[in-house]
């Protein structure tokens, strides 16, 4: 191995100090946004009661109700970096050219309210939020921050500019960093885009000779405005940190994959020792890099699930990239899960209207969280994320809520807790449903329950899972629950869907390394909980869905009883 690696070694040189040509802070490390989450004590109940609430009730922390409200002094966007292309023009000048034709009658909150729910649903939808862009019943710079959110992302730094430029002093702390956070974000994106390519023949001279020109000048150019934008990002507070280190992060795992992507010489292609030596020796050599995006982009979930941001085409993206990066720790495993279809959203009142269509964010800002808090309206959230206001206020309120009010809240927890892996979630989920008569609880929300209960005591979020890379607790995978609700609901698809939830969450709470009689029993139960889910189910993607998994986990069953 060593006669190998003296020959890929002049390959390789150049990756190194691409990685390491400007001095660069330690890569920012994901950590608690907040204090360490509150614990209350759960109902007490009877110990053969598998609904029972045993562990405390973890409370998450919310300190703020409308977010961080910096100055201007503390954070600004810098220039663009050497290597990052000017937003495209042909893409982003319809937007930042297009001006106002009218001026609407919108002083007063109310107003402004009803017309820009109007203006989100029409076709010509940025045009007809320029003409609210001078609302005095809306926040300061809202929406053009909103605009930016619904334009092409390469666009926003153009977009928002003028705004940052003007450095208004009405302007809300959280809508500032939330721009300059979109303007990184803009920049990130349009950056590690068109490495240079190299064409056959691959010798080994011509590779050579294309890793320590051209590509060793575009890596050096995008490594170093990649770091200056992540850390003018980690300057950032609340939802604008949040877009900008998930921008970074994701463009940090980009150029991982553009450097895979380059091509390797035809020898080595015909040598599969060399080829692997070739591969171990990059992987190696991009760990540092990889570790910055996957850090990155924890940093920005960590925020958007402060801000309670559920469904995100940016997070989204994130747990697609680290899912296919550390496929050990996957953190997107919960959503094997199988539950119910959600409820239908209302878009009765103009409040309802707003929650169906606004990213979370703004939906924080700008509606009262006294009139977000009935079911009918949360449940309408939900698919988007649960704001910061609304949290607060049904934490405030939590002895006067009503038995819908708590189902429907209990139901959103627990998507935001399968999106991020985060216990406080699960928790709160579990608490609401706990605090509801059980003969008032449909078989759907008993699923709920259920489930919110096999899910506690994993790990604290999404960031623990993927750093530690531990064995889940014992604490976690409790399916009694599942099993009562499987048993109650044999002939509904509730009961198929229990099952294979069962199922899924005993394979994630797996034994690791081991094998023998007690694993090959375990994975024999796996097995029999995804075999029952596929006889009991009605919908076909679910019964082939399970059958597939249930053969594939006798198999484990038998390779472990065999000791290999």
């Amino acid at each position: 191995m060593t006669k190998l690696a003296l020959r890929l070694a002049p390959l390789f040189v150049t990756t190194t100090l691409a990685c390491s040509a400007t001095p660069t802070p330690e890569p920012l490390v994901p950590g608690p946004t907040a204090p360490t989450s509150g614990v209350s004590e759960g109902p007490p109940a009877p110990t053969d009661d598998p609904f029972a609430l045993r562990q405390p009730i973890r409370e998450e922390w919310l300190p703020i109700l409308k977010g961080p409200e910096p100055t201007f002094a503390t954070v600004a966007l810098g220039e663009l970096p050497k290597g990052v292309p000017a937003a495209p023009a042909a893409t982003c000048d319809a937007y930042v050219k297009r001006a106002a034709k009218t001026k609407p009658s919108c002083a007063d909150r109310t107003a402004a309210l009803t017309l820009l729910d109007q203006a989100i649903h029409r076709v010509d939808q940025d045009q007809a939020l320029v003409e609210l862009e001078s609302c005095a019943g809306l926040p300061e710079g809202l929406v053009r921050s909103l605009r930016s959110e619904l334009a092409p992302e390469v666009c926003s730094d153009v977009m928002v500019e003028p705004v940052l430029t003007k450095k208004d002093a009405k302007l809300p702390g959280a809508i500032q960093h939330a721009l300059i956070g979109q303007a990184l974000a803009a920049r990130l994106a349009r950056a590690v885009g068109s490495p240079p390519s190299l064409q056959a023949p691959y010798t080994k001279e011509r590779v050579s000779k294309f890793v320590k020109g051209p590509l060793f000048k575009w890596f050096n150019d995008q490594a170093v405005a990649v770091q200056t934008l992540a850390q003018s990002g980690s300057e950032l507070s609340y939802y604008g940190k949040g877009v900008a280190a998930l921008a970074a992060g994701a463009a940090d795992l980009r150029m991982v994959e553009v450097m895979r992507e380059v091509p390797i010489p035809d020898e080595f292609k015909k040598d599969p020792e060399l080829a692997n030596a070739y591969y171990s020796s990059l992987d190696e050599q991009l760990e540092p890099r990889k570790d910055r995006g996957r850090n990155g982009a924890l940093v920005g979930l960590q925020e958007m699930a402060h801000a309670g941001v559920n469904a995100d085409a940016r997070t989204l993206r994130a747990r697609s990239l680290l899912a296919k990066l550390y496929a050990g720790r996957r953190i997107d495993s919960l959503d094997a899960l199988s539950r119910p279809a959600a409820p239908a959203p209302a878009t009765e009142t103009v409040t309802q209207g707003l929650a169906a269509s606004l990213p979370t964010f703004y939906a924080n800002l700008l509606l009262d969280p006294a009139t977000m808090a009935d079911a009918r309206t949360i449940d309408t959230l939900a698919p988007r994320g649960l704001p910061v206001a609304l949290r607060v206020r049904l934490k405030e309120t939590d002895e006067k809520l009503t038995d819908d009010v708590r189902l429907a809240y209990g139901r959103a927890r627990l998507d935001l807790g399968i999106q991020y892996w985060r216990a406080d979630d699960f928790d709160a989920a579990a608490y609401q449903f706990s605090k509801v008569d059980p003969s008032k609880l449909a078989p759907e929300d008993r699923l709920a329950f259920a489930i919110a209960i096999a899910l506690r005591g994993g790990p604290e979020d999404a960031t623990a899972l993927m750093l530690k890379n531990e064995a889940l607790s014992p604490n976690f995978a409790d399916v009694r629950a599942l099993d009562v609700v499987t048993k109650e609901n044999k002939a509904s698809p509730v009961g198929a869907m229990a099952s294979f939830d069962s199922a899924v969450v005993k394979q994630l709470a797996a034994p690791r390394f081991s094998d023998g009689p007690t694993t090959s029993k375990y994975w024999d139960d796996v097995a029999s909980r995804y075999e029952a889910a596929s006889t009991m189910a009605t919908d076909p993607h679910l019964k082939l869905k399970a059958d597939d998994l249930s053969k594939a986990a006798a198999a484990t069953a038998k390779f472990a009883e065999k000791g290999n």
